[in-house]
């Protein structure tokens, strides 16, 4: 598949590692703020079977205040620079046009929009044949967790979005195969829609896209067992297992080594004769 200027064979499930450059991200806030630890984390986690590695300078965790999208492209720079272009995918998590922009001229393989993307940022993907994923979000982060009952079917609201931005796509003629949706576990979603949304993961294959979740640590694992931030790896990891089973293809999550041999485990179960 061609990602920008680069080629790459994407074998599903495939694991997406976090990096979040920011300090006040839910999980893992400050630890990859500096560039050096950064890079640390993204090499670590290509070792332990990354192959995708999500980076994002903006914290959109439930309340948050957005930066600038200076800002933004003044925290992924350096690291971009230093990165190479054509040894495993890079994706940039952001929903700024002047940063999905700078990230795409700077080589980036994947934009991950929080928001579905914009005419505009599809229109910049027609041109540097980068990937997309396509996640939903109600309202900015500051005020997400307010529209929780803007839904009369979550599932099928949500698909509805994601049929509206894919006839954006097909304007821009972009392949189906560098499209992936993702439902957005924990923005703008209670407790209860975030179960039937990953119970009904399945339902987001739309035509020939993709599907991505992140539900890695997030405060639903909490409302079932109380659980730390810190203590919801068996939660991340039931999720994953569960999700493999409904055809999901990109993991996105912050415990790589747990999540390869979990699947690696379930895989080698799976196939035995």
């Amino acid at each position: 598949m061609k990602l920008n200027k680069s080629n790459f064979t994407i074998k599903y499930p495939a694991i997406m590692g976090i990096c979040n450059i920011t300090r006040d991200s839910f999980s893992d806030g400050g630890l990859n703020y500096k560039k050096n630890d950064a890079l640390k984390n993204i090499k670590l986690m290509l070792k332990q079977g990354a192959t995708i590695i999500d980076i994002g300078a903006e914290s959109t965790r439930p309340g948050s205040d957005p930066i600038s999208y200076n800002n933004e492209i003044k925290k992924i720079s350096p690291i971009l620079k230093v990165l190479p272009k054509n040894k495993f995918i890079i994706s940039i998590d952001s929903n700024k046009i002047e940063t999905q922009e700078f990230a795409l001229k700077s080589g980036v393989h994947i934009i991950n929009d929080i928001f579905g993307g914009s005419e505009e940022l599809f229109y910049l993907s027609k041109k540097y044949k980068n990937g997309l994923i396509l996640m939903h979000t109600p309202a900015p982060p500051k005020i997400m967790q307010k529209k929780t009952k803007t839904y009369n079917n979550v599932v099928k609201d949500i698909k509805k979005v994601f049929q509206k931005k894919l006839k954006l796509i097909d304007k821009a003629k972009i392949s189906h195969r560098k499209i992936w949706f993702d439902p957005g576990i924990g923005f703008g979603k209670n407790f209860k829609q975030n179960l039937e949304i990953i119970n009904k993961i399945d339902q987001f294959k739309i035509e020939n896209c993709g599907i991505s979740i992140g539900s890695s640590r997030k405060s639903w694992i909490r409302e079932i067992d109380g659980s730390a931030v810190n203590k919801r790896i068996g939660g991340s990891l039931a999720s994953v297992l569960y999700c493999i089973t409904k055809g999901v293809n990109i993991f996105r999550v912050h415990d790589v080594y747990e999540t390869k041999q979990a699947i690696t485990t379930y895989d080698y179960i799976r196939c035995l004769k």
